[in-house]
Parts: structure tokens; C-alpha cells; sequence
């Protein structure tokens, strides 16, 4: 680099002096032709004025190519890749990647304006203000944002992992299975962008390797979720034909399955199953339309929701909506059904248990079994039964909770009243 004026003389100590301060006052107060000619000279100059620094290095005295070096050996020093570390694997994001560069010809021009630009006085003040009190010049520099956050997702997505749901699973002997939950990760890519923005555009780069830190998720289901179900509380079954209805059946029986319900939540049909509809996956079956026999997608659904019905009543969960069809059903005794129809129609229960109960659905071949997994002990050692008084077009229901042969107590459910079934009109 050129040796600048400020660095053949040491205006720091002349400075210092007080016969450099009388100088300098009596040169600024002096507005005669003389003045007005020096200043004017320096001015016109095409070097840096002395005062001003970057870096913390004097650059007075150094023309437009001298200052061009000097801030192209500053960005050379500081411009390097940017390493980024997860769990023993290394990242690595080179300068030319996200177009990194130096401003060198702003900075440039920076230096050489202090002092110029103005009138002949203004400018010669503005120098000697620049020699006593100094001007700093920082090199900044730019990168395309768009190709940074290209690289951040990159790595994103050697990182990124969905949350995995613990699983409880029946064997085929009825022996029940866990599966731990999987937690999740994110890394947050725009935080991460906007904290190196800074240190991009001032060229102060982490020297070091960045550690990144992705935001850990649980999954909804947890394994400490599952860790008290000890067994099976109540479990039912019916069956069905094979076709566009068993189809749809197969598809609620999925969406029920696999799904926890916790101390005080309420489980909704409708909301876990969703809109029985074509872009859904549900086909065109028989169904009920305000009372009369019809064909719409999602028929044979409400087996599912009868089916899981019992097996709530039987586990001793507390049902909260429940609608009974207008007629009997074929796949359930008389008192035993739950329709539903999309926003019309829901099936509810509540978890009153002070555990966890985990639903699991299985649609297979012609049978559709649904069961409620909790803890054993919230039953107290009870057995449930589903009893019924009255005739099958006007079943009065109750559940009754056992103590071997004794009851612990009669619970009164719903009496239904159905219509008699009008035949089809050809």
C-alpha cells in the first residue's frame, strides 16, 4: 500500500501542541484569497484528505487506485465461507454461492468526497474539521438474498424431520404393542437469514463454525402419552359387504384410528373424519336423506360411527351427541346406532378417566372392529354391559356396570323411537 501523508507526518502529535491548535484557528478565520487559494487546491486534488481512516488505518494521501488496493486487500481478509455445523455434519456456503461482494467503489468514493463537492471555503473547513476531529469510511458489502435463502433451505432440508406419533398396536393375540413418538425438527431458515444479514452487508463474518439450533417438535401423540394404556376397556364389532360402501367404511375406520383422546377432551366424529365427499376419496352409497332411502358419497359411514359408538359405551366413556337413524339399522341392534351427517349430524364423547384412551379402527374384509385402549384401573375392576328394555321400534337403552354378578350401578342412556320404513316409490 502507498504511504500516506498522514503516516510521513504525525499530525497526531502536531495536533497535540498548542501552537498547532493557534495555527489552526488562525488559519480557519482567515477568509482571504490566500486561504481561499489553498483550500481550493487541496481540493481539487484526487487524493483522500488527511483525517480519514478505515479499519482503523489512516488513508490520507492515497489517490483512487491506492484506495481501491486497500479496500480490496480489507474485503480479501474478510471475505470467507460461511460454515454452518448439526450434529457432527458440516455446511459450507462460499461467497460466490450468494454472490457476496465487496462495495470497494462505494467506499472509494466515500473517501475521496470528504472535503469536496462544496465551495471553496466549505470545503476547506470541512478538511481541516476532517484532519482535527477524522472521518471513518466503512466497507459494506452485498449478496443476493435469494440465493442465500436457496443455500439455508438446502441444509433445511438435511435437518428438517416431522414429528413421528406414538403408536399403540394389538397383535393377533391381543397383546398390546408401543411405539415410541419421533420429535421433530425445523430449522428455522428466515431467522437464521435475517441474523446474517448484519454480518453480511459489514463484512464482519463469523470467523468460527455457526452451531445451528432447529427448533425441536413433539409429535401430538408422545410416548409418554401412551405409557400408562395397559389394555383393551371395551371394544366392538360389526360387519359389512364389500364395495363402494365398504370402501367408505375402510376410510372413516382410518380416520378414527390411531387417535388419542385425553382426561376432559371431547372426541368429535365429524371433525377427525372430515366431509364425506368425492375430493375426499368417498364414494356414492346408500345412505338416509331426511328420512327416506338415497344414495350419496360417504354412505356406510355411520356404521362407523355406531360401531365406535358401542365400543365407547362398553370402555365407560361418556357420550355427549348421539343421534339414532330413523329407521333400525341391519348392523346393530335397535338403540345401538349413531348417525351422522356432514355439519348436521355429529357423534361426541367425553373422557372422563383420569387417563389417556387411544382408538384404534381396523376395516378388514368384512369386518369392522373398533377398540378403546386405557388404563385398566380407571374401570375400578368393573365389567359393562349394554342392556335394553322395550320393543326393538321403541328400545329404552342402559349401561350396567359389574362387580361379578353384583351391579355397582344402572346407567339410564336414551329410549329410541323409530319410524316404520315406507317402501321405495318406483
Amino acid at each position: 500500500m502507498e504511504t500516506s501523508e498522514v503516516e510521513k507526518f504525525n499530525i497526531k502529535n502536531f495536533l497535540s501542541t498548542k501552537s498547532a491548535a493557534a495555527i489552526i484557528a488562525s488559519t480557519v478565520a482567515v477568509v482571504g484569497v490566500g486561504t481561499m487559494f489553498v483550500s481550493d487546491s487541496v481540493a481539487d486534488g484526487n487524493k483522500i484528505v488527511l483525517g480519514v481512516r478505515s479499519e482503523g488505518q489512516p488513508i490520507g494521501g492515497l489517490d483512487k487506485i491506492g484506495a481501491e488496493r486497500f479496500f480490496n486487500d480489507v474485503a480479501a481478509k474478510k471475505i470467507h465461507n460461511l460454515t454452518f455445523r448439526y450434529e457432527g455434519e458440516e455446511f459450507v456456503i462460499t461467497p460466490e454461492e450468494i454472490n457476496l461482494t465487496a462495495q470497494v467503489d462505494k467506499a472509494t468514493q466515500e473517501a475521496l468526497s470528504y472535503g469536496r463537492g462544496g465551495s471553496t471555503l466549505g470545503n476547506f473547513n470541512d478538511q481541516i474539521k476532517c484532519l482535527l476531529n477524522g472521518r471513518n469510511v466503512q466497507l459494506a458489502a452485498q449478496y443476493d438474498s435469494a440465493l442465500l435463502d436457496e443455500k439455508l433451505n438446502a441444509i433445511a432440508a438435511k435437518i428438517n424431520r416431522d414429528p413421528v406419533n406414538a403408536v399403540v398396536e394389538l397383535s393377533s393375540d391381543g397383546a398390546i404393542q408401543k411405539f415410541p413418538g419421533v420429535i421433530g425438527k425445523k430449522l428455522n431458515t428466515q431467522e437464521l437469514a435475517e441474523n446474517l444479514k448484519a454480518p453480511l452487508t459489514t463484512l464482519n463474518l463469523p470467523t468460527g463454525i455457526i452451531d445451528l439450533k432447529p427448533e425441536e417438535i413433539q409429535p401430538f401423540i408422545t410416548t409418554e402419552d401412551i405409557s400408562e394404556i395397559d389394555s383393551v376397556l371395551g371394544s366392538f364389532s360389526t360387519y359389512y359387504y364389500p364395495g363402494d360402501r365398504g370402501d367408505n367404511i375402510w376410510l372413516a375406520a382410518n380416520s378414527i384410528s390411531d387417535k388419542i383422546v385425553k382426561p376432559s377432551w371431547t372426541f368429535s366424529f365429524n371433525d377427525t373424519v372430515g366431509e364425506r365427499t368425492w375430493d375426499a376419496g368417498y364414494k356414492v352409497a346408500g345412505v338416509i336423506i331426511n328420512g327416506r332411502p338415497a344414495e350419496d358419497y360417504g354412505g356406510g359411514v355411520c356404521q362407523v360411527s355406531s360401531t365406535l359408538y358401542n365400543a365407547v359405551l362398553l370402555a365407560g366413556l361418556t357420550p355427549t351427541e348421539r343421534t339414532p337413524h330413523f329407521y333400525q339399522s341391519t348392523y346393530v341392534a335397535p338403540g345401538r346406532d349413531a348417525t351422522v351427517a356432514d355439519g348436521y349430524l355429529d357423534f361426541k364423547f367425553r373422557n372422563d378417566f383420569p387417563h389417556n384412551v387411544y382408538l384404534i379402527a381396523d376395516a378388514y374384509g368384512s369386518t369392522l372392529s373398533v377398540y378403546v385402549l386405557g388404563t385398566k384401573a380407571d374401570l375400578g375392576g368393573a365389567d359393562i354391559a349394554i342392556e335394553r328394555e322395550g320393543s326393538d321400534m321403541s328400545p329404552t337403552i342402559y349401561r350396567v356396570w359389574y362387580s361379578g354378578n353384583n351391579v355397582i350401578k344402572s346407567e339410564f342412556l336414551h329410549t329410541d323411537v323409530y319410524e316404520t320404513p315406507k317402501p321405495r316409490l318406483e
